[in-house]
Parts: structure tokens; C-alpha cells; sequence
């Protein structure tokens, strides 16, 4: 990689963790990458384990007893930041399903916003239309048409925004930061 391009990658990363971008706090477009960083997540998964089993003969689980047994620190290692890495984004999705289950179990509209949610954003199967996704909506919620559809669905999205920003922010502050910057960076 040459000077160049290391210094504008440098500089990138530097504007980013200075001043997040505004999508990340858009949860329209955080719900949009939901799917993508769901499946990335797992192929990662599936990924490492494949390649350490090949490079070490053995599971990764099976390894760390060992370094753990033996008193190796992996700190500062590759290992130690994928693992992170890894980490950093699940807890991220666990924070975003965390959001929509409780507005699902203790909001007065919940159950609808849950399904709304669910096949717009969540499911593992993009729907290719909103007709589509109402037709899946209303095996949930007989009601739901495709005006309230849309009217239930900015609802939704606020809801969970106020949930999910609230976590973040009081308990959880870290996790998005980090999680900006490995889908960033």
C-alpha cells in the first residue's frame, strides 16, 4: 500500500471516529444494513472458524483452553481483534433485536410494529415490494392496509429509535461507536 493511500485511509478513519456520520443515527438506514451485517456476521463466523481449523488442526475453543491452560495472553494479537471485531457487531444486532422485542412485548401497538419492522428490515429474505410485505404483515394483523402500513411503519421506526438510542446512550454508549467504525472501517 503506498504512503499516499495510507495517509487518506489514516485521515478517513480519523474524520469518522471525530464526527460519526449522520446515517448511523438515521434508524432507517441502520435497520437497511441490518440484513447485510447479519449475514456478514455469520460468514465471518464461518469464515475464521474454517481457517483456524486449518491452520491449527483444531477449534478455535480447543485452542483457547489450551493458551488459557498454558497462561498465554493473546492481547494485541489478529485473533484478539476479529474475535472484538466480531463481538462489537453481535452485541450491536442483539441491542437492535433487544429494541424491537420490547416494543413488540410492552407497547400498545407493538405486536404491529414488531411484524412491520420484521419484514421490512430484519427478516433474512428482502421482500421485493411493499405490496409483499403487507401480504406478510396481514397474516399477523388482519387490519393492516397498505395506508396504515406506511403510517404504522414511521411510527414503528421512531419507536424503535427512541428504544434503541436510549439503550445506547445509557447503558450500552461503547457498543455503537465501535460498531460505526468497523462498518466503516
Amino acid at each position: 500500500m503506498t504512503t499516499n493511500k495510507k495517509a487518506a485511509i489514516g485521515a478517513a478513519k480519523s474524520n469518522q471516529s471525530k464526527n460519526p456520520p449522520d446515517c448511523y443515527h438515521d434508524p432507517v438506514k441502520l435497520l437497511r444494513t441490518y440484513r447485510d451485517v447479519r449475514w456478514n456476521l455469520k460468514l465471518s463466523e464461518e469464515q475464521h472458524r474454517l481457517d483456524f481449523e486449518e491452520e491449527y488442526g483444531m477449534t478455535i475453543s480447543d485452542y483457547l483452553d489450551d493458551i488459557y491452560a498454558a497462561g498465554v495472553d493473546f492481547v494485541g494479537t489478529k485473533l484478539e481483534h476479529q474475535a472484538n471485531t466480531m463481538k462489537r457487531t453481535a452485541e450491536m444486532l442483539r441491542l437492535i433485536d433487544t429494541a424491537v422485542y420490547l416494543i413488540r412485548d410492552n407497547y400498545s401497538e407493538g405486536e404491529n410494529y414488531y411484524w412491520i419492522l420484521y419484514y421490512t428490515y430484519l427478516s433474512p429474505q428482502r421482500l421485493n415490494s411493499v405490496d409483499n410485505i403487507v401480504e406478510r404483515v396481514q397474516h399477523h394483523a388482519p387490519h393492516i392496509t397498505k395506508d396504515v402500513y406506511y403510517k404504522h411503519r414511521k411510527k414503528a421506526i421512531n419507536t424503535f429509535s427512541s428504544v434503541l438510542w436510549g439503550f445506547t446512550t445509557k447503558s450500552e454508549g461503547g457498543v455503537l461507536d465501535a460498531f460505526i467504525a468497523d462498518i466503516l472501517g
